[in-house]
């Protein structure tokens, strides 16, 4: 089983990615083609699944800050000559969402393979 380390890890350098490419200014960061939301969806599902690899109850507790950075960085934008959306927000989410949906369907793929054995 992977540690709470690897927890930690998942959850720091997601962070720094996701932070990165949400609060610098727009002409400092290339735009990939697709819709905005979408990659909301995508990064923050990406950022959730790195913190994974561990404890249920501290992934949980990763997933909820997760959620919550969200929040704050539509917040911050404003300040950082970025548009703050609340759709952004609710695409965060959705992606934390996905990713907690999938990391449950694993532990329980997990824990009836382990039983069955």
């Amino acid at each position: 089983m992977y540690s709470s380390r690897t927890q930690y890890l998942g959850f720091t350098v997601g962070a720094a990615t996701v932070l990165l490419a949400t609060l610098l200014p727009v002409s400092e960061i290339a735009t990939p083609p697709g819709s905005d939301k979408l990659h909301h969806v995508l990064g923050f599902a990406f950022w959730a699944s790195l913190c994974a690899w561990g404890s249920s109850l501290r992934y949980f507790v990763f997933a909820s800050i997760i959620i919550a950075l969200g929040g704050a960085i539509e917040l911050i934008q404003p300040f950082v000559h970025r548009h703050g959306e609340w759709n952004d927000f609710w695409a965060d989410t959705a992606g934390v969402a996905l990713a907690s949906l999938l990391h449950l369907v694993i532990r329980y793929v997990k824990k009836r393979g382990t039983n069955t054995a």
